[in-house]
């Protein structure tokens, strides 16, 4: 199962986890752990709180932001200060922006009705009290349905997409004015450098970069508390040296329904795995019920698009259709399956207040870990047996399949947090 490797994802989101499962040595058994925020935490002060606890030991936050009942600029920026000071990703994940499933990708749907609803789910992305496409690196939305090989009848993703960059050039440009306002009355004589970047990366984004954090923002001295605020978030390094998150990249995870007792059809499965392999430089692939991760999948989008959760093929699916697709063969492209970690594997948690994550004996000087942060470590070191299992009894039954020359799988477990 890869978790990173020698290739490098032309998405910029699911790069930086490939960094992140690489260098950040505090992530459980080197998972890039999604934790979903308890939603019993419905208020920022607690939902930061838990955030700072756990945010050494995870790679995404997913924050229900919808049920937050004091949501607001000033929670935002907090999270974004954590989200590069503990080195992780933040994804709104209490709303789903496309909710008209099978009709988004349709020809012969009404224009006007669709170009109505694209209206919507682009505000939905960028407005409202959420605006979730101005703070948040990832979002979720269902797939549009177009047909296998008419992806070009998509008007969804290219919507979100474009969505993405006009949130995201509208809050850089917010930043600059901002600053540059300040720095015009700042009489010190220090000098104050803002560099906003000009240049494309090679997918065409201007801002998204695994390499660049957007608005390269630097100050050699506090200009005021209204631009502090701002400009903390690009001068805080991340903990142990981890590079920070790319503050202005965006994607979606495209929601995969479940194989196993389901009214979606497979051909839908297929529909979706075929959208996010042609837009694989904003979509980051799939979030999934099914436990993948843990009864263990390989690296191949051709079982995934065949096979239920339990490793059975479906019947009805020819995977060679899928194989003849230039969406999926044009070239080598990389996708991240985000799967749901079983909340029974819980189980059995019990809190330690000597527990040390890299097992070192415990210190007076040093807090203890956080219940929360214990969990965590729990369930994925469960996790993560159950799935070794599962492989070595698929090799040793010869179920277990080479790599295909379909796109690179990067699994990532969801742990809910309750």
């Amino acid at each position: 199962m890869s978790t990173a490797g020698d290739w490098s994802p032309e998405n910029p989101i699911l790069a930086y986890l490939q960094t992140l499962a690489a260098n950040k040595k505090t992530l459980p058994y080197g998972q890039p752990v999604v934790a979903y925020a308890s939603v019993n935490h419905i208020d920022s002060a607690s939902l930061l709180r838990q955030a700072a606890e756990i945010g050494p030991y995870i790679a995404i936050l997913q924050i229900p932001a919808i049920v937050i009942d004091d949501w607001s600029h000033d929670t935002i920026e907090q999270l974004q200060y954590l989200s590069r000071k503990h080195a992780f990703l933040l994804w709104e994940g209490s709303r789903i922006l496309n909710p008209m499933i099978n009709f988004m990708g349709r020809a012969d749907a009404a224009l006007e009705t669709r170009q109505a609803l694209v209206d919507l789910i682009k505000k939905s992305y960028t407005g409202g009290p959420l605006r979730t496409a101005t703070w948040a690196n990832l979002a979720t939305s269902w797939a549009p349905a177009a047909p296998l090989d008419q992806q070009e009848n998509d008007v969804l993703i290219p919507t979100l997409k474009l969505a993405a960059r006009e949130a995201v050039a509208t809050t850089a440009k917010t930043i600059q004015t901002e600053i540059s306002a300040e720095t015009n009355n700042y009489s010190s004589g220090e000098e104050v450098e803002v560099t906003v970047p000009i240049g494309e990366t090679t997918n065409g984004w201007k801002e998204f970069s695994p390499n660049n954090t957007g608005s390269a923002l630097r100050k050699s001295s506090t200009i005021s508390v209204t631009t502090e605020s701002v400009l903390s978030h690009a001068q805080i390094q991340a903990d142990n040296g981890v590079p920070p998150p790319p503050l202005l990249a965006r994607s979606v995870a495209l929601c995969l329904p479940s194989a196993l007792e389901t009214a979606f059809t497979p051909q839908f499965r297929q529909s979706t795995i075929v959208a996010a392999c042609a837009n694989s430089e904003f979509v980051i692939g799939f979030l999934t019920s099914d436990p993948f991760f843990v009864n263990y999948r390989g690296n191949d989008i051709f079982e995934l698009s065949s096979a239920n959760a339990k490793g059975d093929a479906q019947q009805g699916i020819d995977s060679s259709r899928l194989a003849a697709l230039t969406y999926v063969t044009e070239h080598r492209k990389s996708l991240g399956v985000f799967s749901l970690v079983p909340p029974a594997l819980g189980a059995g948690f019990v809190f330690d207040p000597t527990f040390k994550p890299d097992g070192s004996a415990p210190s007076d000087t040093e807090p203890e870990t956080p219940e929360s942060a214990q969990y965590i470590y729990h369930i994925m070191g469960q996790a993560v047996a159950l799935r070794e299992q599962n492989r070595k009894e698929r090799e040793a039954n010869g179920s277990a399949k080479e790599s295909s020359a379909g796109p690179n799988i990067m699994h990532i477990p969801v742990v809910l947090l309750v």
